[in-house]
């Protein structure tokens, strides 16, 4: 970042961007030179955060609002954001914050019937009488 600007509540602190860093993509050795990850990261943060339109990215974020669009599609593609979580996933574990050993999953499952449902079908279901 060329000049510091008060940061917002989604922005990345040092320590947070120290480890991102170097878990997203090197940078093409050729063309045009990028804009600062750290702050298309952040500006990617802002509408996650506060749900605002691309469009509405504050001015003193230095990056474009087009250039944080197309890099959170990219890395959507590029399957960064989970290779991220995987790797944070896996320090905590190394620390001890998470523990997976006893992690269960548990899902139910209706099986749902075919067709149009019928007045009898719907009474049935709820237990009332006509």
């Amino acid at each position: 970042m060329a000049a510091r600007r008060k940061p917002y509540r989604s922005d990345l602190n040092d320590a947070q961007w120290n480890r991102l860093k170097r878990l997203l993509p090197k940078p093409a050795s050729t063309g045009r030179p990028r804009e600062d990850d750290r702050e298309i990261i952040n500006g990617i943060l802002y509408v996650m955060w506060t749900g605002c339109r691309w469009e509405d990215i504050p001015h003193d974020i230095a990056a474009s609002p087009k250039t944080c669009n197309r890099r959170l599609l990219e890395y959507q593609r590029r399957r960064v954001w989970q290779k991220i979580v995987a790797a944070l996933m896996k320090e905590a574990y190394g620390k001890g914050m998470i523990n997976l050993n006893n992690c269960y999953h548990d899902a139910s499952v209706i099986k749902s019937k075919r067709g149009r449902t019928t007045k009898s079908d719907t009474l049935e279901n709820t237990g009332s009488r006509a």
